[in-house]
């Protein structure tokens, strides 16, 4: 296997030519390959022709700016980190390129060590993401919580599954928005309607995520209800009724969804989509 290929590679983008030079001379002879262009033209071309793990460049640029070349690295692949090269009173821009998907910046003056330091650090988080995602297909994840029905939890309580989710890779973005959707509107009717508000009422959480599917259990400590009797929970008229919102939602963004006997307790299946990524070998 060519070493080279196996490599980080680095791209430097900065219209100053001592610059390019001095960043090269910090990663030459270490375990990274760096290329250097003039400008963000010449970059795409190489992020387009060639893998590209990391791109430093500078915000202020003439033809193409920093700022439009991070655009266009972040819609070419977002998994391509980028760290910018920013004056001390460039605040604003700074702002904007951190915002925009840049992980780093590096205020000039910078020293040879400030460089190596941000760039390497970057490099080994991305490569324990990947190496974790090579090996997350093989583990079951389960999560239990009893939370007090107070609303303010419940954003927090999405965002901890969530970020499961997000790691093992089960759906697209965007379903992953649909996703905490449906568990935003499960959890609201386990504590408004079936514990009443009450905030000494729990509501029993039980995730368990696999590489296939997560699973999704929802318990509160009310009497129940009958889910067909809020008007159809599949019916398209209860998006927009207070009584049957929530359940079409879930029914809708969750590819199953089903009640206990009394009604207190609802079960939500999500499945990985292909788009998120192949089945392990």
């Amino acid at each position: 296997m060519d070493t080279a290929a196996t490599m980080p590679h680095i791209l430097v983008v900065d219209d100053e030519e001592s610059i390019r030079k001095v960043i090269v001379a910090v990663f030459a002879g270490r375990n990274y390959r760096i290329s250097s262009v003039a400008n963000g033209f010449a970059a795409i071309k190489i992020i387009e022709s060639e893998k590209v793990d990391l791109v430093i460049l500078d915000l202020k640029m003439p033809g193409m700016d920093g700022m439009e070349l991070l655009g266009r690295i972040k819609d070419f692949s977002s998994e391509i980190l980028v760290v910018v090269i920013t004056g001390f009173a460039d605040v604003d821009n700074t702002a904007k390129a951190l915002k925009a998907g840049a992980s780093d910046f590096l205020p000039k003056p910078f020293g040879a060590q400030d460089i190596f330091h941000s760039v390497s650090r970057l490099l080994e988080l991305q490569q324990s993401r990947v190496e974790n995602q090579r090996v997350l297909p093989y583990f079951d994840f389960s999560m239990k919580a009893a939370i007090p029905s107070k609303s303010e939890n419940i954003n927090g309580v999405i965002h901890y599954i969530t970020e499961h989710l997000k790691d093992i890779g089960l759906c697209a973005p965007a379903q992953l928005g649909n996703v905490n959707i449906a568990l935003y509107e499960a959890l609201v009717n386990a504590m408004l309607h079936g514990n009443g508000k009450d905030e000494s009422k729990k509501v029993w959480l039980t995730v368990d995520i696999s590489y296939n599917e997560a699973r999704f259990k929802i318990r509160d400590e009310g009497s129940g209800f009958v889910p067909d009797e809020t008007g159809g929970p599949s019916d398209t008229k209860n998006l927009y009724k207070a009584s049957g919102r929530g359940i079409y939602l879930m029914r809708h963004f969750m590819d199953s969804v089903s009640y206990n006997e009394i009604g207190n307790e609802v079960t939500m299946v999500k499945k990985r989509t292909p788009a998120a990524g192949d089945a392990p070998a």
